[in-house]
Order: structure tokens, then sequence, then C-alpha cells
């Protein structure tokens, strides 16, 4: 249990870090390249999409670690015996997708409940963030008004 728990912290402080740090990028380091603003705003859709697939793929390691080298539990339903089903399980635990074709055993299931609200925060951070971005990059076109309509 105590193994579980420190390598769920672990993850979140881990994570929460590392997203930290491509945001701050994003908006300071990333400020500094020339591009039009609609290719910007692809950019940061982009590198924070391969953020959560890093976040996702750190999970996933901790998976697989948990289950082959420290032996804190296993997993149930459709069998996790490659490295693509621990990142399966992970994007669907991330997300709070919650399939349930494979399930966690023992102490894994407080790594997948913590990846499941870490998930959530670091998700609704990035569209907060991407949300910022746009009000300060989307090009929007003026709308027409109707004849004989003042504000």
């Amino acid at each position: 249990m105590l193994v579980a728990a420190i390598l769920a912290v672990s993850l979140v402080i881990l994570t929460f870090l590392f997203h930290y740090l491509v945001l701050r990028w994003i908006s300071g380091r990333m400020a500094r390249i020339a591009m039009t603003a609609e290719v910007r705003i692809m950019v940061i859709f982009f590198l924070v999409l391969g953020a959560h697939l890093v976040e996702i793929g750190l999970y996933a390691g901790a998976y697989a670690l948990g289950d082959r080298v420290l032996a804190i539990g296993s997993f149930g339903g459709l069998a996790a015996t490659k490295p693509l089903d621990y990142v399966y399980f992970s994007i669907v635990s991330y997300t709070s997708l919650g399939l349930g074709d494979v399930f966690p055993n023992d102490h894994l299931r407080i790594i997948t409940g913590v990846e499941a609200l870490n998930g959530l925060l670091l998700i609704t951070w990035s569209g907060s963030f991407i949300y910022i971005a746009m009000g300060r990059l989307w090009p929007w076109q003026s709308c027409a008004e109707p004849p004989g309509h003042s504000r």
C-alpha cells in the first residue's frame, strides 16, 4: 500500500511539473518563434496533446512497473501483457473513460484512481490554457449588424 501511495504521489508531482514546464515554454519561449497566429494555435494544440501523451506514458510505465517488478497488483479482464496494453489502460484511466474491459487489482487501484483525478485536472488546465491562447490569437471577424440596429 505504501509503495503504491508513494508511486501515485510521485506521478502526480512529476506530471504536474512536466505539464507546467510545457505550458510555461509555450507561453514564454515559444513566443520568440516567428509564426502566424493560426499556425501558433495549431502548434499549441499539438504540443499540449503531446504533453498529455507523455503523461499517459508515465502512468503506463508505472502500471508495468507495479505489475511486473514491484508486484503491488495485477490486471483482470482482458490481460495486460504488452506495453501497448498498459498504455491503453492508462488512456482509459487518464481521460476518466473507464471502459472496464481491463481493470486493476490490489494496490494498482490506488494509482488508477489518482491517475483519473490527475488527468481530469491536467486536461482542464490544458483546456483553460488553450481557451486563453485562442482568445488572444484567434482572428475574429466583425459581425454584420442588421440595418437600423444600433447599440
